[in-house]
């Protein structure tokens, strides 16, 4: 009963992180725009800072379930950053009705997601 208990509890912290997880990227977003609004920036600069959003994001994540959760840590921090790129990868398939070619892109994606999730789960 207790490892059912457990794996009940397992849910929600890692739901909690998606959202801040969200949440920062929605402020970093947002900083993003205005600079944006301010600066002329290239198509390149503005690249470079949605990519830093999605790495600073899923390392907060993976920070974050890292702290929580005290064991396997970086699995934990995979695990967070895999599903905020799945998240991404539905919502994408949603608007575009599919990729588009964009196969690459959502693969570099994914990795970074994963890696810097599994980074900030070993800061922890």
């Amino acid at each position: 009963m207790d490892k059912a208990e457990n794996n009940k509890n397992s849910a929600m912290p890692v739901l909690a992180d998606l959202v801040a997880m969200y949440i920062i990227t929605g402020i970093l977003l947002v900083i993003l725009a205005a600079l944006l609004g301010r600066v002329e920036m290239t198509d390149a600069a503005v690249s470079i800072g949605i990519i830093a959003t999605y790495i600073v994001s899923c390392f907060a994540g993976g920070f974050f379930i890292g702290k929580k959760k005290k064991k396997k840590k970086y699995l934990w921090g995979i695990c967070v950053g895999a599903f905020y790129f799945a998240v991404l990868l539905l919502g994408n398939l949603a608007v575009n009705r599919g990729l588009d070619g964009q196969l690459v892109h959502m693969l570099t994606t994914a990795v970074l997601c994963t890696l810097s999730g599994m980074a900030g789960g070993m800061v922890s």
